[in-house]
């Protein structure tokens, strides 16, 4: 990977002034060390014109080390141009994680908006790729430039082997099985609240087990299960219900990834939901 630091100016990756004219002219991008500078094409900035004219406003520095863009293009290379700490490459101008979970927080909501618009429907909506594309949109889009697109790098936790290796044909071959298999059985309606946590749980444990995203996939994973559950009259469930449960959890997403299991992740499901409940009616009464 390649690995890079950098300091952020709106949705613009670290714009900061433009130096020259004509074909002489270069927009320069900086980085958190004061003395390193990214020169990038105009073409790859995200910037308006207008807003890139009131930025280039700034002095340049008087002796910048001015080096090539080190990806080749945002398109192919943004999942792979990481901070030493291992954030990635983002919009918001993250560099610490405290910053980034509030991020990320806001884009949980604004993903459950998403939903409740489309509960709000007339007719229950089946879960398609587009769906799960633009709730991802909702969720990252603020953060990340990749969001809604399918990862290209292979990805695992910690230090260990990839848990998620890149499949040669890419992810789109993955997801396709996923939406034949699952997502085709929506929108799932039961009047079996078993038969829903059981249904959720497999479309979690199946989406978890693909890892279609570069960040954000558990959050997506429970934005899908609440639109389920929710259809079914039941309580979303809270996207953080996982860390108080975590080494279960963990273990649950494990056997639907290797085995295909989902009995672990389905108990846990219907504990989150029966918590939910006594959360709703200590405050609303039953």
């Amino acid at each position: 990977m390649t690995r890079v630091v950098w300091r952020w100016v709106e949705q613009d990756f670290g714009f900061r002034f433009r130096s020259g004219t004509g074909k002489a002219r270069a927009e320069y991008y900086q980085a958190r060390d004061p003395g390193t500078y990214y020169a990038v094409p105009a073409k790859q900035r995200k910037l308006t014109e207008e807003r890139a004219k009131q930025l280039s406003s700034a002095q340049p520095p008087t002796s910048p080390r001015v080096v090539p863009i080190p990806w080749g293009n945002y398109d192919r290379d943004w999942d792979r141009i990481i901070t030493d700490d291992g954030i990635l490459l983002n919009f918001a101008g993250c560099l610490d994680r405290e910053e980034l979970h509030r991020r990320e927080d806001e884009g949980v909501g604004r993903a459950m908006d998403l939903v409740n618009a489309y509960l709000a429907r007339a007719e229950p909506v089946a879960v398609t790729i587009s769906l799960v594309q633009r709730i991802h949109v909702e969720l990252m889009g603020a953060i990340y430039p990749f969001a809604g697109a399918w990862r290209t790098v292979g990805m695992h936790k910690g230090d260990g082997p990839e848990k998620w290796p890149l499949p040669p044909g890419g992810i789109g071959q993955l997801v396709d099985v996923f939406a034949r298999d699952v997502l085709s059985r929506t929108p799932f309606l039961s009047a079996s609240n078993d038969e829903v946590f059981a249904f959720v749980a497999e479309l979690m444990g199946e989406f978890l087990a693909i890892h279609p995203f570069r960040e954000g996939n558990g959050r997506t994973a429970f934005v899908l299960g609440n639109l389920v559950m929710m259809q079914n009259d039941l309580l979303s469930l809270n996207v953080y219900d996982r860390r108080h449960d975590e080494a279960r959890y963990f273990a649950a997403c494990e056997d639907a990834r290797v085995h295909k299991e989902y009995g672990s992740l389905t108990a846990l499901i219907a504990e989150w939901q029966n918590a939910a409940l006594t959360n709703w009616e200590a405050h609303h009464g039953e």
